[in-house]
């Protein structure tokens, strides 16, 4: 079962209610970063007059989002600009076709930056740059029963009822405890840092997963 409870494309969030198991979600989570990304890999440092090292610079261009589809493979991009300014990521041309204007660096006046970039598929596993976005999720439980229950290796609620009279638990929670006592659900949030729809990302992990289980299911055989 899967609940969407918000979904704000503008700000690149996806939130669902699941009955999915935790070591599920898990995986799910974990194989995000098996999903290919394009990010800047290589860099040319034709000119810098900044203030910092060649190696922070092509660091900071490393860590721009950059649009990703399944037909993108290899992209060059350039990035050229005298100071006085604040150098954004919006700068680099062609656009990187994401929303974040990220700044790479502070040029004084007449301080120039001039680089030429290749940016390539890659994954999470290999390099963190290629992280498609933040992945996470909890129990749909409300915070002031916490305290009184417990949950299983399976994601199960448990609490006992003995137990919540002799604490001298308020009705009213004791109420909200006993609605979730057959109730195993997760609130599951993907949070896309640009390169793909959190939707994509979902749904990318999913197939990720899938291919290292028939990998592992043709190595058992």
């Amino acid at each position: 079962m899967i609940k969407l409870k918000n979904s704000n494309e503008k700000e690149n969030k996806l939130t669902f209610a699941t009955d999915m198991s935790t070591s599920l979600a898990n995986a799910i989570r974990r194989s995000a970063l098996e999903i290919p990304v394009m990010a800047i890999d290589e860099v040319e440092i034709i000119k810098n007059d900044s203030a910092l090292y060649d190696e922070i610079i092509a660091h900071r261009l490393g860590l721009v989002p950059i649009k990703t589809d399944k037909a993108s493979k290899e992209v060059k991009f350039r990035l050229k600009e005298v100071g006085p300014k604040i150098v954004y990521s919006t700068d680099i041309k062609p656009s990187v076709e994401t929303e974040l204007k990220l700044p790479i660096v502070l040029l004084d006046k007449e301080q120039e930056l001039e680089v030429v970039c290749e940016a390539r598929l890659g994954k999470g596993i290999q390099h963190i740059k290629y992280s498609p976005g933040l992945i996470y999720f909890k129990h749909d439980l409300d915070e002031d029963v916490l305290d009184f229950i417990t949950v299983d290796n399976e994601g199960k609620v448990k609490f006992e009822e003995e137990e919540l009279n002799s604490k001298n638990v308020p009705e009213e929670k004791i109420a909200k405890i006993k609605k979730l006592k057959n109730i195993n659900e997760l609130e599951f949030n993907i949070e896309s840092w640009g390169q793909l729809k959190p939707k994509d990302i979902f749904l990318r992990a999913i197939d990720a997963l899938s291919e290292n289980l028939d990998e592992l299911n043709k190595e058992v055989k």
